[in-house]
């Protein structure tokens, strides 16, 4: 974990897919991903609750089918938008740019869409669209790329910055564990 003035950085590993993009993004903004039905895990509505002329346990069986209509077709659009293609990769993260781990090969310059899960409370995949300024290759199957973020909504600063914020005091806490901890062993002599 680092920080660059008021901004957290941290090294973690998340599930994302890279794409390189044919035309100019500058005018593209990143999103928060809504896919097809955004209400997953909220509860049911008073207006959806069944009447007396429907049974329990039918409005219980129908409920639990439109649930899995649901979550089916989210992964269908899912995949169809290319989330399929995700890849757990090493990335350092911050507001402004990431550095990720990759097998892709990417000129400086190239215009890139990212679709990343962020491990909030519920994970949530966002759209983020940037420039690679720099390259390097470590082995022929392995790069580290460096893509600056063009403009975010403020939704997805926002989401950044809540996701940035608790996994920067998580490390901060295992760390803390982590030497109190080697201060509290009993020595061999």
């Amino acid at each position: 974990m680092k920080t660059q003035g008021s901004i957290f950085r941290v090294e973690d590993i998340l599930l994302l897919a890279l794409k390189k993009m044919e035309t100019e993004i500058s005018c593209t903004k990143a999103r928060i991903y809504s896919g097809f039905y955004s209400g997953i895990g909220i509860s049911v509505l008073e207006e959806d609750l069944p009447d007396g002329t429907i049974s329990p346990r039918l409005w219980k069986k129908l409920s639990s089918i439109d649930a899995k209509l649901n979550l089916i077709l989210e992964k269908l659009i899912q995949n169809s938008e290319g989330f399929n293609q995700a890849q757990n990769r090493q990335v350092s993260l911050s507001e402004e740019d990431i550095q990720i781990l990759t097998p892709d090969v990417f000129s400086a310059g190239d215009f890139i869409e990212i679709k990343m899960q962020l491990p909030v409370s519920t994970p949530v995949w966002i759209v983020l669209y940037g420039m690679v300024s720099q390259i390097r290759s470590i082995t022929p199957e392995q790069n580290e790329i460096w893509i600056q973020f063009s403009e975010m909504d403020g939704e997805v600063k926002q989401l950044m910055g809540y996701y940035l914020f608790n996994r920067h005091r998580e490390i901060v806490r295992k760390q803390r564990s982590a030497s109190e901890n080697s201060a509290t062993r009993p020595k061999n002599s």
